[in-house]
């Protein structure tokens, strides 16, 4: 969506993501509430007037699309609003570079070179929810001083990213001290202790959405059935809900009215697959020789959620086959 103020300052021209447009006398509340809708806002004309046009549709920086500022002469373009999560930062580049122009970034890490966390956040779609500790990283970074992190997945090149500085991995041992913790779990899986403890941890949480759920189920099976299947799988197996990418079966399931209806609800994309795919994966799963007559392959649950994390990274198995009356599931990674 782009904003053009005319030289009087009182003309706008709304050009939409359809690319349809209309002309209004300012910034109202319905072109604010379309600006809501778009992913980024580009205006044309000076910053005091884009500052004092989207001041009271400004809610959070989770939430508030990338807000760039082109003067009409095309000789600057500035990033306003939502640089990093939004990509105001990275659209300004983009779009310096098309027309020709300087672009003009102000965000610290940006000016220093310095490792952002909210830009390797979205990078790999880990969600972050705690913008106070997300601050206290980024001051530390530009501060100099060492960050010590801990990840349930693998992040081996994570420490040669540039500006990061003086970086090390910490063990589940040690991740109190961690001041970044990338976990699907809720609880903390002690690998050097076999046991599962509560996370503690007071260094800033990146859920890591490599969770692939597997499920089988009778013909004509109940969103209730699904529902609490799911839900009693997560909760006893320490599984973050967030961290789940997907629900994931063989495509003889894909117009199974319960898993839909489920999927639609809780808005986790149902993706199925052909049972050649499925058989293609490796591993040793639990057999059942009348799954194999209905499906073609002989179980559903485990190899529908190892393939799904196999095309997103190294497969690892979490929960093997669960039954839950009517509903199969397992859990599998992406490491």
């Amino acid at each position: 969506m782009a904003l053009w103020f005319g030289r009087s300052g009182n003309e706008v021209a709304i050009v939409s993501d359809s690319a349809s447009s209309k002309d209004v006398s300012g910034m109202t509340d319905d072109s604010g509430k379309e600006g809501e809708k778009a992913s980024a806002i580009i205006f044309i004309g000076s910053t005091g007037i884009a500052v004092r046009a989207i001041a009271p549709f400004i809610k959070h920086k989770s939430e508030d699309p990338a807000v760039l500022v082109i003067d009409e002469a095309g000789h600057f373009v500035i990033s306003l609003l939502s640089g990093h999560l939004g990509g105001a930062n990275e659209l300004t580049e983009f779009i310096s570079k098309l027309i020709s122009a300087e672009p003009v970034i102000t965000t610290a890490s940006d000016i220093e070179g310095a490792f952002s966390v909210d830009v390797f956040a979205k990078e790999n779609g880990f969600i972050l929810s705690d913008f106070g500790k997300a601050k206290e990283v980024a001051a530390k970074v530009l501060r100099g001083e060492k960050l010590r992190i801990y990840s349930d997945i693998s992040m081996e090149n994570l420490l040669k990213r540039p500006g990061i500085g003086e970086a090390e991995m910490v063990s589940s041992k040690e991740i109190d001290k961690a001041d970044i913790v990338i976990s699907y779990r809720t609880k903390l899986l002690d690998y050097e202790e076999p046991v599962i403890r509560p996370f503690n941890a007071i260094g800033l949480r990146l859920t890591a959405k490599r969770v692939y759920v597997g499920i089988g189920a009778r013909k004509g099976v109940s969103e209730e059935d699904v529902v609490k299947a799911y839900d009693n799988c997560l909760k006893s197996s320490g599984i973050e809900p967030s961290a789940v990418a997907a629900l994931v079966s063989i495509d003889i399931k894909k117009n199974e009215q319960g898993i839909l209806t489920f999927s639609y609800k809780r808005e986790i994309p149902f993706i199925t697959y052909s049972a050649e795919e499925l058989r293609s994966v490796d591993g040793d799963f639990a057999a059942s020789a009348f799954v194999q007559s209905v499906t073609g392959v002989s179980n559903v649950c485990e190899r529908a959620a190892a393939y799904a994390a196999s095309r997103n990274g190294r497969e690892k198995v979490l929960v093997n086959k669960q039954i839950y009356g009517n509903v199969t599931l397992a859990v599998a990674v992406a490491m």
